[in-house]
């Protein structure tokens, strides 16, 4: 197994790499002003697990992005963290064992992240007694386009 930690060791191309940074640092800002971008929380905790033990450079993107989005959007910070890592470390080794389709475990696993995340964000409001979201469909909407993009890509 190589672990690559440079991002210049990806073989991505120029047009890849600014498109990709661009997109870690852009995105949570465009997502905290205009409501209706989905934070894609679900795809990128996809992409953290799937390469956890293959490659160091997605998953440090995938945590610097959603500390960023965690910012940006007054969320609790490391709530995606935590969620993320729950996963991986009590059910994706099984779901990985139980699901051969890569599609059916991207869709599992991003429903599986999102559902997560957002019992946490109800808990954490229950909890702490504020009102970071606001149960509606457009938590639907957002799980939706989630995994659409997921599913394309």
């Amino acid at each position: 197994m190589k672990h690559y930690i440079d991002i210049d060791k990806e073989k991505l191309s120029l047009l890849q790499k600014i498109l990709l940074v661009s997109i870690v640092l852009f995105y949570p800002f465009l997502v905290s002003i205009y409501t209706m971008l989905p934070p894609l929380i679900g795809l990128v905790g996809y992409i953290i697990i799937s390469n956890i033990g293959k490659n160091l450079l997605y998953p440090w993107v995938g945590f610097f992005y959603l500390l960023n989005l965690e910012l940006n959007s007054s969320l609790p910070i490391l709530l995606s963290f935590f969620i993320i890592i729950m996963v991986y470390s009590l059910v994706y080794s099984s779901l990985n064992l139980l699901i051969r389709c890569r599609v059916c475990l991207l869709f599992t696993l991003i429903i599986l992240i999102d559902f997560s995340y957002y019992i946490g964000l109800f808990l954490y409001d229950i909890i702490f007694n504020t009102s970071s979201v606001i149960g509606d469909m457009l938590l639907i909407y957002y799980i939706v386009i989630d995994i659409l993009i997921g599913v394309f890509l």
